[in-house]
């Protein structure tokens, strides 16, 4: 009973891996360098994909990627700040339809997929931009 006692005393004082505890959705999505692949990555999909190419025509990529690792980094606990237009004034002109906007979801989903990173991450940061849709997608 005591060598029990003492087994159960000493695992409850045991260091527990923190696994992550500490870091935040930017530094588990690879920091600037994790981000910076995930937007280009992103940007050559949608690029490519017949859904929304015709919507990419006209942009900036390079522009467009700054942008938006800006906006991702500072979303997910990052050092940035993002220093473009809001959401709603940079796609008003657009009209994208919600099909789109799930479109570019399913294409950063996949992006995040060929990075390795780990699916419960990927929900977490597509849980801070799918808020966005109400801004980006005409209704």
């Amino acid at each position: 009973m005591k060598r029990a006692l003492a087994i159960v005393m000493v695992l409850a004082l045991w260091p527990l891996p923190r696994a992550h505890a500490d870091e935040t959705l930017y530094l588990r999505l690879g920091g600037k360098t994790g981000v910076a692949h995930i937007v280009a990555e992103s940007v050559s999909l949608w690029m490519a994909d017949p859904r929304v190419a015709s919507d990419f025509g006209n942009i900036n990529p390079d522009h467009l990627k700054m942008r938006l690792e800006e906006q991702i980094c500072q979303i997910t606990g990052g050092p940035c700040v993002y220093r473009g237009r809001p959401m709603k004034a940079a796609h008003a002109a657009l009209n994208l339809t919600q099909a789109k906007f799930n479109a570019v979801a399913e294409d950063v989903q996949t992006a995040m997929d060929h990075a390795g990173i780990p699916y419960r991450t990927q929900n977490q940061l597509m849980a801070l931009l799918a808020p966005m849709q109400r801004d980006i997608a005409v209704r």
